[in-house]
């Protein structure tokens, strides 16, 4: 009987001059597993008629195959003794002219692309107690499975001294741990939960001791690899400990992250590291501040035990004086990281997101890989490499002509307002028209009898590999969502919505500008037909729209009557949007209309200048298309790009602005209200509401040509700062929040921040702001 198993970390070793593929992970029964395999031969392809050239250019084994490009030429296996001879050559050969194909795949990703293996697996054949793992399997059978595990997760949070040179304790919290490292002099006494140690070595030594003896699948905490890991790196080797945290032989590996937020990649051999943060960002999880506390409160309605400014030396002050103290803000640290992938169940998502992509868990989030991954299994299994990137055998140039078009608003205070949305948009329109790499046609001929894009791309009648993938996932995820598996729905949404995306950058070895031009054409060129249909022959009038969404003036007095006239125009629209689309390119419509929401009133903004709609701007009261009819009046007020939903605004701005369009939709006096924050806060009666909050998006030097404030701020700054800046404008102008030094300039926050959200809900009024809150009053005494 086979071993269910998942597949944690895919490497590779070399022993004895030969590559041999190690699949770390654990067993459906909790064993852990490594199987090594030496059956895998490292190898990349060139197109055959080039074969003679990359022997002279140094190839030193060439063996024919059945196997054709994209284009349609021949191809021929190049192999080489390890995995790390193939970039030299490569390289060779690209400068010479010679494309090359798939020889930037991984060598354990092609070991699993090959066998379709996408994170479940079975093994079959024998194995022996191994060293670190329980069961160790030497070339076994190997074949894909269905099965998901629930993986063994440890969260760590260390603490140091505010310049993170002094190591003070180490919480660890996990499957039945609760436990906190602790150093302290020889004559205290550790505190219940709480184990001492004299010496920092000591404690660091300790700490491999009880990873390695709790042994979880997966290490995790909130910064963890930037901040608790680099810094246990830094003291380990200070101390000559080697931190050898994984399950196979290795210590703590980190090195410099390639993707575009830069920071660190940390690697234990057996073992997987997720970064809190990272899960949460990966998985398109907004937060106005990404910080532990700021989370754990909107997530858990919980903070941290310490908060405030000068946290560093309230962290030293209780080690020195109050070490209960220090213990407890330690592990719940630990325990509010687990509390919130718990509750948000990332890890679970990181888990299906593997299972759908064939990527390791701590990779989930790489589109482009996991397209590679999708598309290279179903295109080998067609007898058809892939060009390698950027080797010159993947064509394409030019402008991919990203993004939705968006009609022009028409700015009001509107009633009624019917919002139709195309469901799946991108990906629908790839499945209706057979949008994919191998069936694109760059030169199709009249006998092609090709589906022809707005913008002159060419594709095949035969559906592609894309269309397959595609047409599996949207069944799964309808499943998914009648099963209230609600995991698993959210990882097939973000796989389906990253394939545009992955079309059309430069960085994937299937880029096509064409392709992705040909979805957005397709797009604006549905969206316009549909505006021209609700307006022309329906005779309602279209007030916005954008990339896959059209606002509809219902023409409705009760809200209940325009849910049932949107109910019976969106089965109308979508059945005559699939007879277009039918008697125009002759394929079958996968498009579906649905009837997202109600505005019962919405206010579409005017620009800045006051001339024409102002695009992905605006407020309204919401009602769900299948909420009960008698809810309607009530609604939920939704901002969408406004001021409230952007981190860089405060959170008396934000707070203000959601309360001024509830009254306004709602009919409730505002003009006491306004008056009375802004005498609030010219009293200092808000000032905790006062913080901005920005990101650095480069080293503080790099800034030169301007200074904005939040770098202002972070200049006068004589803490260690991270990359997200908390500031308050003084008198004295930008200034840390946890360092001022001067007082606030109520003034600032006054006309920066309450006038600007204040003034578009007053203008639908007639109102001005300054009548409102009584200055021009003190304007006419001058």
């Amino acid at each position: 009987m086979p071993d269910l198993g998942f597949v944690l970390q895919p490497t590779y070793r070399v022993v004895q001059g030969r590559a041999v593929v190690h699949l770390y992970g654990v067993l459906e029964g909790g064993e852990t597993f490594l199987v090594r395999d030496d059956r895998q031969v490292p190898c990349f392809y060139v197109r055959t008629e080039h074969g003679e050239r990359a022997a002279k250019l140094g190839a030193p084994e060439l063996s024919p195959t059945d196997l054709q490009t994209l284009d349609g030429h021949t191809a021929t296996r190049i192999t080489v003794p390890v995995p790390t001879d193939i970039p030299a050559l490569r390289d060779r050969l690209t400068s010479h002219g010679v494309p090359v194909y798939e020889a930037d795949v991984r060598f354990p990703r092609r070991y699993l692309i090959d066998r379709g293996i996408r994170g479940s697996l079975s093994l079959s054949g024998e194995w022996r107690p191994g060293r670190g793992v329980d069961r160790d399997y030497l070339n076994p059978g190997v074949e894909p499975a269905d099965w998901s595990p629930r993986l063994s997760v440890l969260s760590i949070d260390i603490e140091t001294d505010p310049t993170a040179s002094r190591l003070l304790s180490i919480a660890l919290f996990g499957p039945g741990v609760a436990e906190v490292l602790l150093l302290r002099p020889e004559n205290s006494p550790a505190p219940a939960g709480a184990v001492r140690f004299i010496r920092e070595r000591d404690l660091l030594t300790a700490l491999v001791r009880r990873v390695r003896a709790i042994d979880p699948d997966v290490i995790t905490g909130w910064n963890v690899v930037d901040f608790d890991l680099r810094v246990l790196d830094q003291l380990a080797k200070q101390h000559g400990v080697r931190l050898d945290l994984g399950r196979g032989p290795g210590a703590l590996r980190l090195r410099r992250s390639q993707g575009p937020r830069g920071g660190l990649e940390a690697s234990l051999p057996g073992r997987v590291v997720l970064d809190g943060i990272q899960l949460l960002r990966g998985a398109f999880v907004r937060m106005d501040s990404y910080a532990l506390g700021a989370v754990a409160k909107e997530v858990l309605g919980e903070g941290k035990l310490i908060e405030g400014q000068d946290r560093g030396a309230q962290i030293l002050e209780a080690w020195e004086h109050d070490p209960e103290l220090l213990v407890a803000y330690n592990l719940a640290d630990a325990r509010l990281v687990l509390d919130i992938l718990d509750k948000l169940q990332l890890i679970e998502l990181s888990v299906q997101r593997s299972r759908l992509t064939g990527l390791p868990i701590d990779r989930v989030a790489g589109s482009i890989a996991a397209f590679d991954f999708l598309y290279l299994t179903e295109l080998g299994r067609r007898g058809v490499v892939a060009p390698s990137v950027g080797s010159g055998g993947a064509g394409g140039s030019g402008d991919a002509g990203l993004g939705g078009h968006v009609l022009e608003p028409v700015p009001g205070l509107w009633p009624n307002v019917l919002v139709f949305d195309f469901k799946s948009l991108y990906p629908s329109l790839m499945r209706t028209f057979h949008i994919d790499p191998l069936g694109h046609l760059p030169r199709p001929r009249p006998e092609d009898d090709a589906i022809v894009a707005p913008n002159g791309a060419a594709f095949s009648r035969e559906p592609g590999i894309l269309t397959g993938i595609l047409d599996a996932l949207f069944p799964r995820r309808e499943d998914a969502k009648k099963a209230g598996d609600d995991v698993a729905s959210h990882a097939i949404k973000i796989l389906m919505n990253s394939f545009y995306g992955v079309l059309g950058t430069s960085a994937c070895r299937f880029y096509r500008p064409e392709l992705a031009g040909a979805i957005t054409a397709w797009g604006r060129e549905i969206l316009l037909w549909t505006q021209e249909r609700i307006e022309t022959v329906h005779g309602l009038r279209v007030l916005y729209g954008d990339t896959d969404s059209l606002f509809v003036l219902s023409g409705e007095d009760d809200p209940a009557a325009a849910l049932r006239l949107g109910a019976e125009l969106r089965r109308t629209l979508e059945g005559e949007i699939a007879a277009h689309i039918s008697q125009t390119w002759g394929v079958e419509s996968r498009l579906e209309l649905e009837l997202e929401k109600l505005y019962v009133q919405v206010l579409l903004m005017a620009t800045r200048g006051g001339r024409g709609g102002a695009r992905k701007r605006y407020a309204g009261l919401r009602v769900d298309a299948g909420a009960p009819a008698e809810k309607a009046p009530e609604g939920e007020v939704e901002l969408v790009g406004l001021e409230a939903v952007r981190r860089d605004w405060t959170d008396l701005a934000k707070g203000v602005q959601r309360e001024l369009y509830d009254r306004l939709f709602h009919g409730r006096d505002l003009e006491a209200y306004l008056r009375r924050v802004v005498t609030g806060v010219r009293a200092g009666e808000h000032d905790s509401e006062l913080v901005y909050r920005k990101a650095l998006r480069k080293p503080l030097e790099d800034y030169t040509a301007t200074t904005p404030p939040h770098v202002a701020a972070a200049r006068k700054s004589k803490k260690r700062r991270r990359r997200l800046i908390s500031y308050v404008v003084t008198t004295a102008g930008p200034e840390p929040a946890d360092e001022r030094q001067h007082p606030l300039d109520h003034e600032h926050y006054v006309q920066k921040q309450l006038r600007p959200v204040a003034e578009p809900v007053l203008s639908v009024l007639d109102l001005e702001f300054d009548r409102v809150v009584g200055d021009d009053a003190q304007l006419r005494l001058w």
